[in-house]
């Protein structure tokens, strides 16, 4: 053992002695009473999950999940995808900061995707319904309509279908059944919330069922764009608008409708099941609330025609309230400037305006198609086509100058075709086997303005991308009570970037020296490529002791593919990157304790990283020393444990909390222009992360239940970028939600009262920081506190 895990394990030798009896993590989800055990005692209950392609008990599962129902997503006030991690441990989902577009920073035990160009793969895998959805672009998705969530944690390789190097968040609908009914549901709050949920579930025939479900949610922005000169007359600023409030906008409202339709053909007694789903969203939302943290770059003046070296310069007086939610961004061109080659250029004002829109208008349609072939022979088919298109701005100074400006349109086209073949050979192996497509183009327009190094041009570059694999998975029953797993998945991907670089009247850059874009001339029309292949594997054992205690141990390895450089300067940036391999060691357990009053799961894991992809700044090889490529840079270690309990001591009580804990280490640096040093560690690395939630059903004598819940979560610091300096440092805060519940004693209806940031604490999800290069850091501002009312009517 390194000298890393050597001090990891005596620095935690309490903890260890209660995680390494062998851990995992839990799931709280699809939960079917025990005929035995009272219903309101739901850790009593079976979870259902289905990770290891079958309808498995959470508890016999020898995987780290997290599941979470419908019922405690509403609970808690979770809405979102990024509402996920806030209460499963070593796991971090937040919107992106607004560079990446409308799309989710996702990290499981540190390992994840911070950006969303479509060249890079994530390292969480998000699935619809069993659809791989291969990119973090419009991944910010509601939760509605859904049965269950589940989290894993640790490299999916040989079960997911598509590769997950960190782990997966699997979002499960509601299917349609042979029961009538459904709900509607309303909702106001803070900020001119107004939000319409419902679902129906319409029985056609005794074979065939539809369940049609649909969201509309409108929430105005909580960040105030202010006019500079409005608010600071004798700044030397000119105001740009005439309100007597100087406001001219707002960043972080939210604009999302969506509707799903299933129908499901499921005759009784017969082997085959059919499911057809269709899906179609609009989110015509702000970008998320950005703020100005840090500003200092002379080269960037206000505008001043009689005179390229004059003009008010970018710093501190551009910064407003430490606390408050205002910032001076226009998302408008304009400014005097001096490049980097020591020459002043002018851009006048009023020749290119962004808006400050991150959108997205998305469809899908899937197809899933089970059959028995026999009593132990069982074939399944996944079939899904999925599109997103949307627009996204980004003015990174957050002021009335213009440092950096960009509008672009994405567009993301994708199919993906799984098939499995799952067998129970005598009741001694479980085994699957099966193959997966998947293939995607990706669209990426639009036009980027960085006057300081005289780029103004047009994009329009192409991306496409073709994976293939086979996987097996087997579970071999040794005895009734030990197990042994092993599977295996081969990989092969293809991924082409075709560039386009030009002027934004249509012409290509000339090239001579210090015109228009000359650094890009070359640049269109090229066209990188990457391949490769690669074998992932899981092999562990698992043992139930008793049936309220099950330990497993297990290896796992997994990958996230190599690809193209998406941002060159100059024709020799366009370069390839190797991929991103770990291997897990991992050891875990599942109990029932207490006569089931207590569900204990935990995990204790170290994950052995090898050539991590960070971004280099510096390419010594280019005429252009300043870069942007995505490189391999090293090797790390990340020890780490986690530990779920659910508690229920009495009637009605429910208590839930987690825990976890990560340790990250580099042990090498291979490529020292990512200026990355052995001494940091990686982005989203929190060394702890905590939450807990407790909540009373009390019963009001035949007038129905009034139930009061509150929810708490908290992690350590961490930092936003690879490149670790005080300005990317996030040090996150305790946040509580609170909710409570009145539901009719017929349970036909029911009236919530909610609170989320109960203690309206000032926060930021991420950062954007360059200050190497344009003298800027921005932060992405969370949510304030907000109330709202829910009435909730079945029928």
């Amino acid at each position: 053992m390194t000298s890393f895990g050597k001090c990891a394990f005596r620095g935690h030798g309490a903890a260890l002695a209660l995680v390494a009896a062998m851990t995992a993590a839990p799931a709280f989800a699809q939960e079917t009473a025990q005929p035995d055990q009272p219903t309101d005692q739901a850790n009593s209950a079976d979870i259902i999950v289905t990770a290891q392609f079958r309808a498995q008990n959470l508890q016999d599962t020898p995987i780290a999940i997290t599941a979470v129902s419908a019922d405690t997503l509403a609970a808690r006030s979770q809405t979102s995808v990024t509402d996920l991690g806030q209460f499963a441990p070593n796991v971090a989902l937040a919107p992106a900061t607004s560079i990446q577009g409308n799309s989710v920073a996702a990290f499981i035990r540190g390992v994840g995707q911070l950006d969303a160009s479509f060249a890079l793969e994530p390292g969480v895998g998000i699935y619809v319904d069993d659809i791989y959805y291969g990119t973090t672009f419009g991944a910010v998705m509601d939760l509605t309509d859904l049965e269950r969530v589940e989290v894993l944690r640790g490299p999916q390789g040989t079960l997911a279908g598509k590769n997950s190097v960190g782990g997966a968040v699997k979002l499960f609908s509601k299917k349609p059944d042979s029961t009538p009914g459904g709900f509607i549901e309303a909702t106001y709050g803070r900020f001119d919330r107004i939000e319409l949920r419902g679902s129906a579930n319409i029985p056609l025939t005794n074979d065939l069922f539809l369940r049609v479900s649909g969201v509309s949610k409108n929430v105005d922005g909580y960040m105030s764009l202010l006019d500079y000169g409005c608010v600071n007359p004798t700044s030397g600023i000119p105001a740009s608008s005439g309100n007597k409030n100087c406001k001219i906008g707002t960043e972080g409202g939210i604009d999302v409708m969506g509707l799903r339709a299933a129908l499901r053909y499921a005759p009784a007694g017969s082997p085959l099941e059919i499911n057809i789903v269709g899906d179609v969203s609009r989110d015509n939302s702000e970008v998320v609330a950005t703020k100005l943290l840090y500003a200092d770059n002379p080269s960037v003046r206000s505008y001043d025609a009689s005179d390229a070296t004059a003009g008010i310069p970018f710093d501190s007086r551009f910064l407003t309230g430490a606390k408050s939610y205002t910032s001076y961004a226009t998302y408008a061109t304009g400014g005097n400037y001096t490049t980097a080659f020591g020459i002043p250029t002018q851009v006048a004002p009023g020749g290119f305006t962004a808006s400050p829109t991150s959108t997205v208008k998305a469809w899908g349609l899937s197809g899933t198609i089970d059959y028995d072939l026999s009593d132990s022979l069982k074939l399944k088919s996944i079939t899904g086509w999925r599109e997103a298109h949307g627009t996204s701005a980004i003015d990174v100074d957050g002021s009335p100058l213009a440092i950096l400006l960009q509008q672009f349109t994405y567009g993301h086209e994708q199919f993906t075709q799984e098939l499995r073949l799952s067998a129970n050979l005598g009741g001694l192996v479980d085994l699957t086997v099966g193959g997966f497509y998947y293939s995607a183009t990706d669209t990426i327009k639009g036009r980027s303005q960085i006057p300081t190094l005289l780029f103004d041009f047009m994009s329009d570059d192409v991306i496409k991308n073709r994976s293939v694999s086979a996987f097996a998975h087997g579970e071999f029953h040794v005895t009734d009570a030990f197990n042994i797993i092993g599977g295996l998945r081969y990989t092969d991907d293809k991924k082409t970037y075709r560039y386009s670089r030009r002027n934004v009247d249509g012409s290509l850059p000339s090239g001579a020296f210090f015109t228009p874009n000359f650094l890009l001339a070359g640049l269109d029309g090229l066209t990188g490529t990457f391949k490769g292949d690669r074998l992932d594997y899981r092999l562990g054992v698992n043992y139930r002791w008793s049936r309220d205690l099950m330990t497993y141990a297990q290896i796992s390895t997994g990958f996230k593919g190599g690809g193209i450089n998406p941002r060159p300067s100059a024709p020799d940036q366009v370069l390839t990157f190797g991929p991103e391999t770990l291997t897990t060691y991992e050891a875990g357990f599942k109990a029932d304790l207490l006569g089931r009053m207590l569900r204990l799961n935990g995990a204790v894991f170290l994950n052995k990283y090898k050539d991590m992809q960070l971004v280099r700044y510096q390419c010594p090889e280019s005429v252009v020393l300043s870069c942007s490529v995505p490189s391999n840079a090293g090797d790390a270690e990340v020890f780490g444990w986690e530990a779920e309990a659910q508690f229920h001591p009495a009637d009605g009580l429910s208590i839930d909390a987690s825990v976890g804990y990560l340790d990250f280490d580099y042990t090498k640096i291979t490529n020292p222009a990512t200026l990355v040093t052995k001494d940091m560690i990686a982005p989203f690395i929190s060394k702890w992360q905590l939450s807990a939630g407790i909540q009373y059903e009390a019963d009001l004598g035949g007038n129905g239940t009034l139930t009061p819940r509150i929810d708490w979560s908290w992690r350590s610091n961490f930092y936003y970028n690879s490149v670790n300096n005080a300005y990317n440092l996030i040090d996150p805060p305790s946040l509580v939600n609170a909710r409570l519940t009145y539901q009719a004693a017929d349970r036909d209806w029911s009236l919530s009262a909610g609170v989320t940031n109960l203690f309206d604490k000032f926060y930021y999800n991420g950062v954007a920081e360059n200050v190497g290069t344009f003298g800027v850091v921005t932060g992405t501002v969370g949510r304030p506190r907000e109330w709202t009312v829910t009435v909730k009517k079945n029928f």
